[in-house]
């Protein structure tokens, strides 16, 4: 990891900003005026200004001006508008995004919970950054090459809301890479560590911030609640477990037994030890298997009152849609042919390529294959401190179902 050569929030508060002007082809900014936040470089008809400008100032092929955002020349999605006017985006804007962000947290996320989202990117008015929370540590992502040459207004505007947090900027992502941003982590601010300690629902867990996303899946926060309200008395078969969260809180919530399924043994040694640091939780009632989920569930026999499904995304890219699909289906038909008569089912797809719509009907074809009957009961989302922006549908990545299944298809 990296350390920064300076102390982030360096510079000035209104400092100037190149920019450049960006023109669309006629008949390409509807999208947009209706407030979605993404031009994508095939709308594009002319840009002039210098080509490192952070800020992209848009108009249409009438030279009517429709806003300005971050300048991403080297991506398909070429600026991710942050105004529709001609304000600037400096120090005082982030400022004001970000108080209202925090506004919602503190709202939203109850004071047992350390472990939270801080800024959804667009969802926040913030395209092309998140920033989730663990305690004293604050784990920021930047996907947009114009907020990453603006990053000290960006970082400034944070420290002054939230002063004395430790800082770690994650970069290794496909997304920096698109956009050609350096893939070394950054420790701007407090000393380097491998994890970080936060409590979730009451619960401690752990951070792995050499891991995936920002350390820890903090989107389910809410869907775990519910695993805890369903496992009562009930067996759960905890599928893809990572570190064990469902799992947790599945033996709060009084299950007999749980049944954790994860391949990777890092990431059960992490399991065991966030449990560990639940000493009140009824530890042998869970167990751990170390195996590929496909393959132990094609050998498995049990049936279980409650299922949880919560795997990796399937699809990488959207011309892997339909293999992703089937894998997806072949996955909730193993998964279904494992729940107990009256039990319960929790599947998730984390996928942007698969939509509610397609996942539904994934949902369907494989409860027709394991020759099931299954009703729909609740569909499942985000956590509400991971807000979609009502004109951007594609920050709704993740979805799934709550699931009954009464017994087997007559």
């Amino acid at each position: 990891m990296d350390h920064a050569p300076s102390q982030p929030g360096a510079g000035r508060e209104n400092a100037v900003t190149e920019t450049v002007r960006i023109k669309l082809k006629p008949g390409r900014d509807k999208a947009l005026r209706q407030g979605h936040p993404w031009l994508f470089s095939g709308a594009v008809a002319g840009v002039s200004g210098p080509p490192s400008a952070p800020i992209a100032v848009v108009e249409d092929a009438a030279g009517r001006p429709i806003g300005s955002g971050f300048y991403s020349p080297r991506s398909q999605i070429r600026v991710r508008l942050l105004r529709h006017d001609d304000g600037p985006v400096d120090r005082r804007l982030f400022r004001t995004r970000l108080q209202r962000a925090l506004a919602l947290r503190r709202a939203l996320v109850p004071p047992e919970t350390t472990g939270y989202r801080l800024v959804n990117a667009e969802g926040d008015g913030l395209p092309g950054w998140t920033v989730d929370r663990y305690g004293d540590l604050l784990v920021s992502q930047i996907t947009a090459a114009g907020l990453e040459a603006l990053r000290d207004e960006a970082y400034a505007a944070l420290d002054e809301l939230l002063p004395g947090l430790d800082l770690v900027q994650k970069n290794r992502s496909r997304a920096r890479r698109r956009e050609g941003l350096p893939q070394a982590d950054e420790q701007l601010r407090g000393e380097p560590r491998e994890e970080a300690l936060f409590r979730e629902s009451g619960l401690a867990f752990s951070a792995e911030l050499g891991g995936q996303k920002t350390g820890f899946y903090l989107d389910q926060r809410d869907n775990r609640r519910l695993a805890e309200s369903l496992a009562g008395g009930r067996s759960v078969l905890d599928l893809f477990a990572h570190g064990g969260a469902f799992s947790l809180y599945a033996l709060r919530g009084g299950a007999a037994a749980v049944t954790a399924v994860e391949s990777s043994p890092r990431l059960i040694a992490r399991g065991r030890a966030d449990l560990e640091r639940n000493p009140e939780l009824p530890a042998a009632r869970l167990s751990w298997v170390r195996a590929n989920v496909f393959e132990d569930l094609r050998q498995r026999r049990e049936r279980y009152d409650l299922v949880i499904c919560d795997p990796p995304s399937l699809v990488e890219k959207r011309s892997d849609k339909n293999a992703g699909a089937r894998a997806y289906k072949d996955l909730n038909r193993l998964a279904l042919a494992r729940v107990a008569g009256g039990g319960f089912l929790l599947t998730f797809s984390c996928s942007a390529a698969v939509d509610a719509r397609l996942f539904r009907q994934i949902l369907f074809a494989a409860a027709t294959e394991a020759r099931v009957h299954a009703t729909l009961l609740r569909p499942l989302a985000a956590a509400a401190d991971h807000p979609i922006a009502i004109t951007h549908p594609q920050g709704e990545y993740l979805k799934g179902w709550l699931l009954h299944v009464p017994g087997p298809a007559d």
